[in-house]
C-alpha cells in the first residue's frame, strides 16, 4: 500500500483532545481502515513548533518540516499550534430568583461573564443541559457550552500534518 500526505485542523486547545477529534471525524467519514489515506492512519502526534500562528503560516511550517524523521507512516505526524478567533466556552447557568423564561436568556447570563471585547455567540451550535422548575418550567440551573468569534487572535486550534496511508 503507498502513503501520501495530508494536513487536518482540529480545534480546541489542548492537542492530544484536538488529535482525538481529528481521529474520530476521519474515521466516522472514511471508516476503521488502516490504508484510508486521512490522519486516522496515524499513531499519535509530536509537536514540531509550539508558536501559534495563523493557519497560512502554520501550512507553510508544516510544508517545510514534512521531511523530518519523526514523522512517518503509521507513525506519528506532525501538530502546530494555529491562532484564530474562535474558540469554545462551558459556563454554569447561574441561579437567578424566579429562574430564566428563555433558552437564550439563560445562555446570555452564563456566557456574558467569560466573553471577551468583540466575541459572539455562535448560536447555531449551542448546546445546554438545563434543570427545569417543576411548577413554573422556568430554566433555574444547567450548563452552557458554546463557540465563541470575532475577539483576539489567540491558541485556537491544531494543524496536523504527516503521511497517511493509503
Amino acid at each position: 500500500m503507498g502513503a501520501h500526505d495530508f494536513t487536518t485542523y482540529a480545534h480546541g486547545i489542548n492537542a492530544s483532545s484536538a488529535y482525538a477529534a481529528a481521529v474520530e471525524e476521519a474515521v466516522a467519514e472514511n471508516g476503521h481502515s488502516r490504508h484510508n489515506g486521512t490522519i486516522s492512519t496515524t499513531d499519535g502526534f509530536i509537536v514540531l513548533d509550539d508558536t501559534p500562528r495563523p493557519m497560512n503560516d502554520a501550512l507553510e511550517v508544516a510544508r517545510q518540516k514534512l521531511d523530518d524523521p519523526r514523522i512517518e507512516k503509521r507513525g506519528f505526524c506532525g501538530a502546530i499550534p494555529v491562532l484564530g478567533t474562535r474558540r469554545d466556552i462551558s459556563a454554569p447557568i447561574p441561579a437567578v430568583p424566579g429562574g430564566y423564561r428563555t433558552r437564550d436568556e439563560a445562555a446570555d447570563a452564563a456566557l456574558a461573564p467569560y466573553l471577551r471585547e468583540g466575541e459572539s455567540v455562535d448560536r447555531y451550535y449551542l448546546q445546554m443541559d438545563v434543570i427545569l422548575h417543576a411548577d413554573t418550567d422556568r430554566i433555574v440551573s444547567g450548563s452552557v457550552r458554546a463557540p465563541v468569534e470575532g475577539g483576539e487572535k489567540t491558541h485556537a486550534g491544531w494543524l496536523f500534518f504527516g503521511m497517511a496511508a493509503s
